[in-house]
């Protein structure tokens, strides 16, 4: 019963939708605030990360390319192709890495808004500029920098049997490897199935190290990656999310498969739910 606390708390504090209670705030329900989603300029200034991902915003956001050699950019319409720079650096790198190695096109989902902040369908995450969703697989493999719409995001989890898909090959466990090997990333969120087969790889086993360990399971995630850089050192507001466990975390993986697991996923509430409060310099930035 104890472990099982543990893991319950460790999934919640790790979770890409959980928040640290802004310094000087409180907890509440989420309400959203149309002004962020309106918003189309980045605010001027030196970069900085302001608060934590579920709760913050981002000064000096600088917007990732639509499509570029190697990658391109899935949900144009939505326009959440901005971050801190770091960020955009971090993709820049992973792209040039998956050049490389051959890995194929690299479809980058959501970065932020602008400036940060809530958006409006409720995601919590995404909020100051650290965190970026990249899909596993691009959908075609003819697929060209540009085209649009693109098909959707090939699920690699057949999420009745919780066993993988075709789209899961070794190019896209090199690609989930690279991307967790950079020393920038504090974590990554994997369906539970990504991350028992890479604990159960064989190849991925020999190369060990601490990228395996910034894989953290999280509920969905079986069509796409969710990257969160840790707090960039030019940004002293920035909330560092809290420490990893230790070791590879492969040990844990089968909780997310049993009993407790699907019950514990069912109570969960909406997305925005006692949503931390926002820091008070972001209402500078929205104004």
């Amino acid at each position: 019963m104890g472990l099982l606390i543990f893991l319950i708390a460790q999934a919640v504090a790790l979770s890409p939708d959980g928040g640290i209670p802004a310094v000087g705030g409180v907890a509440s329900a989420h309400s959203f605030d149309p002004r962020w989603s309106h918003v189309t300029t980045p605010r001027k200034g030196a970069p900085s990360s302001i608060g934590q991902p579920s709760s913050g915003c981002v000064q000096g956001a600088v917007a990732l390319l639509l499509h570029g050699s190697g990658y391109v950019v899935a949900h144009p319409e939505r326009h959440r192709e901005y971050g801190h720079p770091s960020l955009v650096a971090y993709i820049h790198a992973l792209v040039a890495t998956a050049r490389k190695q051959k890995l194929g096109l690299v479809v980058v989902g959501d970065l932020g808004q602008p400036r940060g902040g809530p958006t409006p369908t409720g995601h919590r995450s995404h909020q100051n500029g650290l965190d970026v969703d990249i899909w596993y697989a691009s959908p075609s493999p003819t697929l060209s920098p540009g085209k649009a719409p693109l098909p959707p995001a090939p699920s690699v989890v057949d999420l009745r049997t919780n066993k993988m898909l075709p789209a899961w090959n070794k190019k896209v466990v090199k690609l989930v490897e690279a991307a967790a090997a950079n020393p920038a990333v504090d974590r990554i969120f994997v369906h539970p199935a990504v991350k028992r087969a890479l604990c159960q790889d064989k190849d991925a086993k020999a190369a060990r190290g601490p990228w395996l360990g910034r894989l953290r399971p999280w509920w969905g995630h079986q069509d796409h990656f969710h990257v969160r850089l840790g707090c960039p050192a030019d940004s002293p507001d920035c909330v560092q999310p809290q420490p990893l466990p230790d070791g590879d975390g492969c040990a844990q993986v089968a909780w997310w498969f049993s009993e407790d697991a699907h019950t514990t996923a069912k109570k969960r509430g909406p997305p925005g739910e006692n949503a931390p409060a926002m820091p008070e310099k972001c209402e500078g930035l929205v104004e």
